[in-house]
């Protein structure tokens, strides 16, 4: 783990150690990299043998460690000194502030297998007691250091490592209020007794800085304010560390630099005023795409689909927008034009002079002869969306979007048979979202939460052939239970329903479960009301609870012939699910016994893209459901 191979580095640094030479002889044979046949243990009191081998780099070879070709089941060139931090990291973080370790290896038998010999003076075991702080700082922020202070618990073993994250933690509070230039020593009194050590952190908090003048400098092709609005600093405004880094966020996120730097001015005169530069490097302002492809689609033999698109980045400005043609081409006897369609879409990343894009769409597609039925389409639409992030967590979108669709052609009845399907009917919709999202990883979170609310208003006073709404709140949650192990649940619920002249949710919009990503055991949009031919109808209510338990697995894949080495950097991981859920027609039928259970189990190759998941689900048989089972196959988790 790269965290806690840091801090065994930094234990290196404090105690100045260094690994004792080994003469060359040693020096040839351990080049050969001989296998490790045992790991001895001397001189350790407090910790049981298990425990420090369990901590060690090396590793005692056997069958499974050389099938998948283990390195640490071989002496290696970085053993001993891994092996040595390994262990003075165990003892130092429990209170053994003096452990001594030596660390040895030596041939043994006729194949010149190794002995790993670890020796250990552990020293005495040190406990907090009294914890003070004192120096020269600002008396608001007393209380708070103090509390900080307090966790270090009485009687708990000294633990360096918290006790430097402690300084850190004391030294972000200042810099982010001010006093970058402050300086925190920690002492720990050994001279008494061991089981009270008393810990004083001086504290000098410096004097009080504000932020002097940014100078920016590359900037060309884009506007100065492009870069100067994004920036949190500000003159005159007290320093703080966290409006730097929050700078150097926002401009990677505006899109228009490849990269930057942000420092503090190298000839700034005044260090309680400091100036800054900030250095662009401008990232191409106009872009040109083309795309084309063929392939076998669900009406046609053979369809080719043919797209461009160009951009610019710095439109009047630093405004953005882009132009997308695309065309599909039914190959064959029936050979034909079957769909072109113009789009113009145009963000304003500053909205009102407040970081809040505003997107705006046109789209355009004239008149074709539809690639099934016997009538002739054209439509049009524009659409309004505006985005706003809160605190890096939380986003929240508003939109809209009016289309117009003009079938004709064909009979009335057939035009009126035409509306209800997918993408034939004219649909004026406002809608909402909120998102907030804390997870700690987007494909595999350990911890954090999810939590979505969203709602879509259709027709009424807008107009346009259909009069709905639907609502729809997610929420998931994932936090380790076991060392490894995580629990994933998630809780979605749906509301859809029809108003005015509309007698139902148009197909293509009511709600649908069954499959990968909400009840697994079911075909896709196969859970909830069918129709007489079997056919999903779509529900008007939603209910789904899943539970998840993922873990990292046994690492198979990584002996396979050819392929072991590619395996290797995508670890093979594991789950067990519980899948409840099931769509409802009316509200009366929104009980207990009318939920759908399965259950199963899943492996995930954890690729650059995303985990490639593998699932199988059974469905319990209960009154209303049958026993029935399935695989499924997708990229990305559940939820």
């Amino acid at each position: 783990m790269p965290g806690r191979l840091l801090l065994i580095l930094i234990v290196a640094c404090l105690l100045g150690q260094e690994v004792a030479a080994i003469d060359k002889a040693k020096l040839r044979w351990a080049r050969s990299r001989p296998r490790i046949d045992s790991i001895a243990v001397d001189g350790n009191e407090f910790f049981k043998d298990s425990e420090i081998r369990s901590r060690l780099y090396s590793r005692k070879r056997n069958i499974w460690l050389a099938i998948k070709g283990d390195r640490r089941s071989r002496v290696q060139r970085e053993t001993l000194s891994r092996d040595t931090l390994e262990v003075k990291f165990l003892y130092l973080s429990n209170g053994f502030l003096n452990v001594r370790v030596t660390h040895d290896y030596e041939p043994i038998g006729e194949d010149s297998a190794a002995l790993v010999r670890v020796s250990v003076n552990e020293g005495r075991r040190f406990s907090y007691g009294r914890k003070t702080v004192r120096g020269s700082f600002d008396t608001l922020f007393a209380w708070r250091f103090n509390e900080i202070a307090r966790r270090l618990e009485s009687g708990e073993p000294v633990d360096p490592f918290e006790l430097n994250d402690i300084k850190s933690e004391i030294k972000e509070i200042l810099a982010n209020r001010g006093y970058p230039y402050a300086t925190i020593v920690q002492t720990v009194d050994t001279t008494g007794p061991p089981d009270s050590c008393r810990v004083t952190f001086d504290i000098n908090s410096d004097s009080l800085v504000h932020f002097g003048n940014v100078e920016v400098e590359g900037a060309s092709d884009y506007p100065e304010y492009a870069a100067r609005r994004e920036l949190k600093i500000v003159p005159g405004y007290i320093y703080r560390r966290e409006d730097i880094l929050e700078s150097q966020r926002r401009l990677f996120e505006s899109g228009y630099y490849t990269t930057f730097q942000l420092r503090q001015a190298q000839d700034s005169e005044d260090r309680l005023n400091p100036n800054f530069v900030l250095r662009l490097r401008e990232r191409k302002t106009r872009s040109l795409t083309f795309k084309a492809g063929a392939a076998q689609s669900e009406v046609r033999d053979l369809q080719w689909d043919i797209s461009a698109a160009y951009g610019q980045r710095n439109f009047l400005g630093s405004r953005r927008y882009d132009l997308l043609n695309d065309y599909s081409f039914a190959v064959g006897k029936d050979s034909r034009l079957i769909k072109h369609r113009y789009r113009l879409r145009l963000t304003e990343p500053w909205f009102l002079g407040i970081r809040m894009p505003v997107t705006l769409t046109g789209e355009v597609q004239p008149r074709t002869k539809d690639a099934v039925q016997a009538f002739d389409k054209r439509s049009w639409s524009t659409a309004a969306v505006l985005t706003k992030w809160f605190a890096r967590k939380v986003r929240v979108m508003l939109g809209m979007e009016y289309q117009f669709v003009k079938i004709s052609g064909a009979s009335d009845e057939i035009v009126e048979e035409a509306k209800t399907l997918e993408g034939n009917s004219a649909r004026r919709k406002l809608y909402a979202s909120f998102r907030r999202d804390s997870r700690d990883d987007i494909f595999i979170p350990h911890r954090g939460s999810v939590t979505e609310l969203s709602g879509e208003y259709f027709g009424g006073f807008l107009k346009g052939d259909d009069s709905f709404f639907k609502i729809e709140a997610e929420w998931s949650r994932y936090r380790v239970v076991w060392p490894g192990w995580i629990n994933a649940s998630r809780l979605r619920v749906g509301w859809a329903e029809e108003f005015d002249q509309t007698l139902s949710v148009p197909l293509d919009e009511a709600l649908y479960l069954g499959g990968a990503n909400t009840v697994r055991g079911f075909e896709e949009n196969r859970l909830g009301p069918l129709r007489d031919d079997g056919t999903p109808e779509g529900a008007q209510y939603i209910v789904v609870f899943n539970q998840e338990f993922r873990w990292k697995t046994v690492q198979v894949l990584n002996v396979l012939p050819l392929f072991g080495d590619i395996f290797a950097t995508m670890p093979l991981w594991q789950s067990a699910f519980v899948d409840v859920g099931n769509g409802f027609r009316r509200k009366e039928d929104m009980r207990f016994d009318n939920l759908a259970v399965s259950y199963g189990t899943g492996l995930q190759i954890v690729s650059p893209a995303g985990p490639i998941r593998f699932d199988y689900a059974r469905v319990l048989d209960t009154r209303n459901f049958d026993f029935a089972d399935r695989w499924h196959f997708t990229i990305l988790y559940a939820f």
